[in-house]
């Protein structure tokens, strides 16, 4: 009997906990979705924008069937799309380029911001279909378009723009990587993954000639051996080598660092600085952002690109290109050594502004980027106003 009673309490108090645990859910479910439409309150939700597809090097996809969904809208009966942008029709997406290169599709004009991506594709290195349908982070795409960032333009100067493109990458293993992308600044908007799938044989004999070909083994093996979507030398390198699934991942990995610039005699770096990072994104340090230089949660860098003017005012421009292998082990070291320690990125600029050298430092560890590649030009004299001071 005693038993039995305590039973009955314990049945009672946890019934008593699910349901409070259950109208807490539901009251933070639904504060959270007034928090998202307050915070989109007063934002457009709709600009001028493109959608664009990337791949990796060497791994070209194409989009069997797939759309750009916008949000949900009543039509009396059931809630559909306020807006489709397809993203297939293009052919093939060329493994030649950077990984979140874009290539723009063909929508013009003022559209909503997309709230959902359906896709269906193919990747021809793997041989397998993927298909993927899910919800984008919309209110940080919201954000972001109405935010807007500084660009340097070549007209008219330093100005306030947004972004124009909307970009899909379609990496091997079913990743999918969605960024916004607009001048000098590309941002990634989040990951996302796909499934495996097969068409069913009766859809394929429906297609037309044409869209067959993308189930055609031939074609495959022609689209392989293609220079123009794979180059000849992406071909050697990754032949009879496993594909280095969970390498477009480890691009996402984050670290706190900031370029910085050393004269070896007197100079002076221009306000306009950008760094392309391996995992798609683009930054560019203009004016006030430039003044501050900040540490930054950011991807390891590919390309850093500047200009700077010596002592005589002599202007130069100029860019290091990493090798990927040297700097990812040069962070993950220095992090390991003290994961708490911001990183400089140290770029050396020798006097006759001939060579550039580059190391990574945390402060008390220095590893330098012996393998990076420079290249130095000459550029516009500085003016007379900065030659005197």
């Amino acid at each position: 009997m005693k038993k039995t009673f305590f039973y009955l309490l314990l049945f009672l108090a946890t019934s008593t906990l699910t349901s409070s645990c259950q109208e807490k859910k539901e009251t933070n479910k639904h504060a959270n979705n007034l928090s998202t439409k307050d915070t989109l309150t007063n934002m457009k939700t709709s600009f001028k924008w493109q959608e664009g597809l990337s791949c990796p090097e060497g791994y070209p996809i194409q989009v069997y069937r797939g759309w750009l969904e916008g949000p949900l809208v009543s039509n009396g009966v059931n809630e559909e799309p306020n807006s489709t942008t397809s993203i297939y029709g293009f052919g093939t997406t060329t493994g030649i380029g950077n990984w979140g290169e874009n290539s723009s599709g063909m929508s013009q004009g003022e559209k909503p911001i997309p709230q959902r991506l359906n896709c269906t594709w193919y990747s021809y290195v793997e041989d397998v279909m993927y298909h993927i349908n899910t919800e984008l982070d919309y209110q940080k795409m919201v954000k972001l378009f109405n935010e807007g960032f500084q660009d340097s333009n070549r007209k008219r100067g330093k100005v306030m723009t947004t972004y124009n493109h909307i970009t899909i990458g379609f990496a091997p293993g079913g990743l999918v990587v969605v960024w916004l992308k607009g001048g000098d600044k590309d941002v990634e908007v989040g990951r996302y993954q796909g499934n495996k799938v097969v068409i069913d044989p009766k859809e394929i004999a429906s297609l037309d000639s044409h869209e067959r070909l993308l189930f055609d083994p031939v074609d495959r093996e022609r689209t392989l051996k293609n220079p123009k979507i794979i180059s000849q030398e992406d071909q050697e390198a990754n032949k009879n080598k496993p594909i280095p699934y969970g390498l477009w991942d480890s691009y996402r990995i984050k670290y706190s660092w900031k370029p910085t610039f050393e004269f070896v005699r007197e100079g002076k770096i221009s306000d306009d600085l950008s760094f392309d990072m391996f995992n798609g994104e683009r930054e560019t340090l203009l004016d006030e952002q430039f003044i501050k230089n900040e540490y930054q949660e950011r991807a390891i860098p590919r390309v850093l690109s500047f200009a700077w003017w010596d002592k005589n005012g002599q202007g130069y421009g100029g860019y290091i290109r990493f090798d990927e292998k040297e700097i990812f082990a040069a962070f993950k070291e220095l992090h390991k050594k003290n994961p708490e320690a911001n990183i400089d990125l140290e770029v050396k600029i020798n006097p006759g502004s001939t060579y550039l050298g580059a190391t990574l430092k945390n402060g008390i560890n220095a590893i330098p980027l012996k393998k990076s590649n420079t290249e130095v030009y000459e550029s516009r004299s500085l003016t007379a106003k900065y030659k005197k001071e």
